[in-house]
């Protein structure tokens, strides 16, 4: 085995690990994997160990794949049913931010244009720009909150908000592109150009993923299904491309359609949502399978990001700028996008710093120069550096934002437990005492019953003794007064033999006396 492959195969590993590394330590360190891994790549380019004229011939290539996976995994998180029903809050942020930044940037790029640090630049490869960089990333917004414990509303609006912005990013992207390449100068032209290219894609996209459900059924279950999902996306993307249309529109609208195949299907066949076992959409495996690839990819593309970033140095420091005005323009957009949402202070404060870009960013920037859109060579260069920026200030202001210090989660959530166990105790000491007075007032109360009833007894007692004396009195009255003889002294009753005559009595009593 030769010494570039062995190099090849020891990088991928390193990036691989470095990146699951990165991920499993996260809600200790607050620096996110990308940062890690485009650090990594930096120093592979400056250290001499990749050779950028290799990289330069793989980016179209690595390019069409990321985007794929991107545009897909973007496009089927979508709800069509939540943007009608409950998700009217995360489209409007996600609207006010994408445009905001877009109209910055636009001006910004003109501005530094304008110091000769961009050539052959216009405002509308300004507005392309912002088309660009516009949108938050799904891909680093949903995993950083969720390996943080963040749920709620907060995390539902900006992971939400992130999969509408790169929908956005690209429709616009590959909308201005096509402006450039073409070199449509009226209005008429223009339009005529954006409506073929994307009523041949969108045509072409969902009419692939509308067959495509029927598909899902026959794969429901069966560990192809995503294999057999991810070639049908490639093979859209080579289709749309030769039919004249935009390749990353098709994929989009067929990610759309596939995404929303739950929906689709209870509408068409009339089912309740009771029934929505009966409904088709992907399974849980074809969903793991995407995340393992998913992971691959955002390895290898933060590397390669890393990678591309060289000299000239003016570029990689007006990309720096330009992170930082991304964080300014998001603030207003914040601000009216969350007015009357009732968050708190925290929430809001992690909305105004939830704005990393990342792999829909880096995929799209290399389009303009794929396409051959003039003045663009500086495109890929100043989004990345940008991307890596916008990085860096989303680690500082989540760490600012979610706690201060790398245990902040941990501490907050014992706070809040702390709280609610003494909530719980001071409840429950109240329910106690609460008991023990209501035991107590009852205890009284047997008291006082029990003596009410102690003094009827005796009433009652009395009252019978006075009726039993007063029955007595009756009796005396009835029957005249009767002698009562002194208790101990005898009765002496005489007997005929002892005094029956007067004459017998004196002669008697003497014999009786003796």
């Amino acid at each position: 085995m030769s010494a570039s492959v062995s190099v090849f195969l020891i990088s991928v590993a390193s990036l691989l690990m470095v990146g699951a590394i990165g991920e499993m330590i996260f809600s200790r360190t607050r620096i996110p994997a990308p940062l890690w891994l485009i650090l990594i790549g930096a120093s592979l380019r400056i250290s001499g160990l990749v050779d950028g004229t290799a990289l330069a011939a793989i980016t179209p290539y690595f390019a069409a794949i990321t985007l794929i996976i991107v545009l897909f995994d973007g496009g089927s998180r979508i709800r069509l049913s939540g943007l009608a029903k409950g998700s009217g809050r995360s489209a409007l942020l996600a609207t006010a931010t994408f445009f905001t930044t877009m109209l910055a940037v636009a001006l910004f790029s003109v501005g530094i244009a304008a110091l000769g640090v961009l050539r052959e630049w216009s405002f509308v490869h300004g507005l392309m720009l912002g088309s660009i960089v516009g949108g938050t990333s799904s891909l680093l917004i949903a995993p950083s909150l969720g390996l943080a414990g963040i749920h709620g509303r907060i995390r539902s609006l900006l992971t939400f908000e992130a999969s509408i912005t790169d929908a956005l990013c690209a429709v616009f992207t590959i909308a201005f592109v096509d402006v450039l390449a073409s070199g449509s100068a009226g209005a008429g032209a223009t339009l005529w150009t954006l409506a073929t290219n994307f009523g041949i894609a969108v045509g072409l996209g969902g009419l692939l993923g509308w067959g495509w459900i029927p598909a899902l059924r026959l794969l429901r279950g069966s560990s192809y299904g995503y294999p057999c999902t991810l070639a049908a996306l490639m093979l859209l993307y080579v289709l749309v491309d030769v039919a004249g249309g935009s390749p990353a529109m098709g994929v989009l609208a067929f990610s759309l359609v596939v995404g929303n195949a739950r929906s689709f299907t209870l509408w068409l066949h009339d089912l309740s949502p009771e029934n929505a076992s009966a409904a088709i959409q992907l399974d849980s495996d074809a969903q793991a399978v995407h995340s393992q690839i998913r992971f691959i990819v955002k390895s290898l593309f933060f590397a390669f990001l890393g990678l591309m970033m060289s000299p000239p140095w003016s570029l990689l420091v007006m990309g720096a700028v330009l992170g930082i005005i991304l964080l300014l323009a998001r603030i207003p957009a914040v601000f009216v996008g969350l007015r009357g949402a009732a968050l708190g202070p925290r929430e809001v404060s992690l909305a105004y710093i939830s704005m990393p870009r990342g792999m829909a960013a880096g995929a799209l920037a290399t389009l303009p120069l794929l396409a051959g859109v003039s003045g663009s060579e500086s495109v890929p260069s100043l989004v990345f550096a940008a991307v890596t920026m916008s990085i860096i200030l989303f680690t500082i202001g989540f760490s600012r934002a979610y706690g201060d210090g790398p245990l902040a989660a941990a501490e907050n959530a014992e706070n809040a437990e702390n709280a609610e166990n003494a909530e719980n105790a001071e409840n429950a000491e109240n329910a106690e005492m609460a008991e023990n007075a209501e035991a107590v007032a009852t205890g009284e109360t047997t008291e006082v019953a029990s003596a009410e009833v102690a003094e009827a007894a005796i009433a009652a007692k009395v009252g019978e003794t006075v009726k039993v004396a007063e029955a007595e009195q009756g009796k005396l009255a009835e029957g005249g007064p009767r002698e009562v003889e002194p208790a101990g002294v005898p009765t002496l009753t005489p007997t005929p033999g002892e005094g029956g005559g007067a004459g017998g009595d004196g002669a008697a009593g003497e014999a009786g006396a003796r």
